[in-house]
């Protein structure tokens, strides 16, 4: 039971993620409403879970990891779960539905905190 505790701001924060993207759209009519709101809510949301991912997976490692596994593993988990996010607004949502814009804005969210894992993330020196 040791794992999910040593990822659990990435998982509540997952947890977060798909209420806010199930939920039916009708509810969100307090939301601001300028165009491209919800491209810039998806980028968003997978830039802060894929950060807390980073995050977790430097501390969980005691800071000795190698980089560029720690971006592949990262970009995979999160890449699946953005697909299942937009599977699970295509078939679990009555009033949602599945774009592939969103994917992109998903992504490039991803992309967003990997590039700045990638060139902000330094090795304690001993």
């Amino acid at each position: 039971m040791e794992y999910p505790q040593q990822y659990i701001w990435s998982l509540l924060w997952g947890i977060v993620m798909l209420i806010l993207l199930l939920m039916p759209s009708g509810s969100m009519d307090q939301a601001p409403s300028f165009p491209g709101f919800d491209k810039l809510a998806h980028t968003g949301t997978f830039f802060v879970l894929t950060t807390l991912l980073y995050r977790e997976y430097i501390i969980k490692h005691q800071h000795s990891i190698k980089k560029w596994i720690a971006v592949v593993k990262v970009m995979v988990c999160t890449v699946i779960f953005a697909g299942m996010t937009e599977l699970a607004q295509r078939y679990l949502s009555p009033s949602r539905t599945a774009d592939q814009w969103d994917i992109f804005a998903d992504v490039l969210g991803i992309a967003l905190a990997s590039f700045s894992f990638i060139f902000l993330f330094k090795k304690p020196t001993s």
